[in-house]
C-alpha cells in the first residue's frame, strides 16, 4: 500500500467538505496555507499535526493515512456512530439504544417465526 502526502491531503479536505467546514476553519491546527503546501510539496503532515487534524474532524489517522477506517465502519456505520456521538444527552442515546434494541428484537422474533413456519 503506498501513502502519499496528496492522498492524505485530499482526504484531509474531503472531510472538511463533508462536515460542512471551511478550510480556515484547520487553521487553528495547521496556519494558513499549510494544506496547499502540503499537497504541492508532496508530502503531509507530521503525526503531531496528522493526529490534531484527525481529531478535530473526527476520524481516524488510519482513515486519512489509508482511506480506510481501522474498525473496518463503511461510511454508513461510521455515520451512525459519530451521529450517535454527537448526541447531547444520556437520555438521547438511551433512547436510541431503545430503538435498535427494539428493531433487533422484532427482527429476532420474525427469524423465530419464519424459522418454526418452515419447521
Amino acid at each position: 500500500m503506498s501513502i502519499s502526502g496528496a492522498s492524505v491531503v485530499e482526504r484531509i479536505g474531503s472531510e472538511v467538505d463533508k462536515k460542512g467546514l471551511k478550510r480556515a476553519d484547520l487553521y487553528k491546527i495547521a496556519p494558513s496555507g499549510t494544506l496547499s503546501n502540503w499537497k504541492n510539496q508532496g508530502h503531509g503532515p507530521n503525526a503531531y499535526t496528522l493526529y490534531e487534524v484527525s481529531a478535530f474532524l473526527g476520524v481516524s489517522v488510519d482513515y486519512l493515512l489509508t482511506g480506510k477506517d481501522s474498525a473496518g465502519l463503511t461510511g454508513e456505520e461510521r455515520q451512525l456512530v459519530d451521529s450517535f456521538r454527537s448526541l447531547g444527552s444520556q437520555d438521547d442515546r438511551d433512547e436510541i439504544m431503545g430503538i435498535i434494541n427494539l428493531k433487533l428484537d422484532k427482527a429476532k422474533k420474525g427469524d423465530i417465526l419464519s424459522d418454526s413456519a418452515s419447521a
